[in-house]
């Protein structure tokens, strides 16, 4: 196989396994019926996901739109070595202060209260 094609499988591949699923999107407001340990790995997963797409359009060479938004995210929360205690602690914060929006899904607002964070 081609490096190319080897590059374009692993992320066609991404693509499948990040694709829509079955599984009804977390809102805001089951998010904290969670206990504090599953809240905390909700979002570590969405973090982490993140850090897998940013990871793959590097190594494909990609400038996907859609994908450097969360590259800029995962850049910051990096280069200020933002460990996983205070991101959650950033987007509970947020979820407990923006009430009027815990109906969206969790995923808009993690994106929204880290980047409003990273931000300042």
């Amino acid at each position: 196989m081609r490096p190319g094609s080897v590059r374009l499988a692993a992320a066609c591949s991404v693509v499948v396994l990040l694709g829509p699923s079955a599984a009804p999107a977390l809102t805001g407001v089951e998010w904290r019926r969670l206990a504090p340990a599953a809240r905390a790995a909700y979002v570590t997963g969405v973090v982490d996901a993140w850090q897998g797409l940013v990871a793959v359009q590097e190594s494909v060479g990609s400038k996907d739109a859609g994908i450097t938004v969360f590259a800029e995210l995962v850049s910051c929360l990096r280069d200020r070595l933002v460990s996983e205690a205070q991101i959650g602690a950033v987007v509970g914060k947020y979820v407990a202060d923006n009430p009027g929006q815990s109906g969206k899904e969790m995923t808009d607002l993690v994106f929204a209260a880290l980047t409003q964070d990273c931000a300042r």
